[in-house]
């Protein structure tokens, strides 16, 4: 599978290149939530992700951080649901 490669801008304004992996959606809340990888791996070899919630703002979608744990509670079922198909 080819790596699909986007730039962000995190919190700080750098912007970043860094490899999609998934959008999940939660489509009771209609939430999006961009899965990301910034080429890092764990001592084991696997890949580190990060999950940022993908919200529209004035330049097009910006990423939130998933503060809410209620919020994140669905963000984890969703993601078990994709694992368990």
């Amino acid at each position: 599978m080819e790596e699909e490669i986007i730039r962000i801008i995190d919190v700080d304004g750098v912007e970043q290149q860094v490899e999609k992996v998934a959008i999940l959606e939660d489509e009771e809340e209609k939430n999006k939530y961009l899965v990301y990888a910034k080429g890092e791996t764990q001592k084991s070899g696997n890949k580190i992700l990060y999950i940022a919630k993908l919200t529209v703002g004035e330049k097009g979608y910006e990423l939130d951080n998933i503060t809410d744990e209620d919020e994140w509670m669905n963000v984890k079922k969703i993601m078990s649901e994709i694992v368990s198909k």
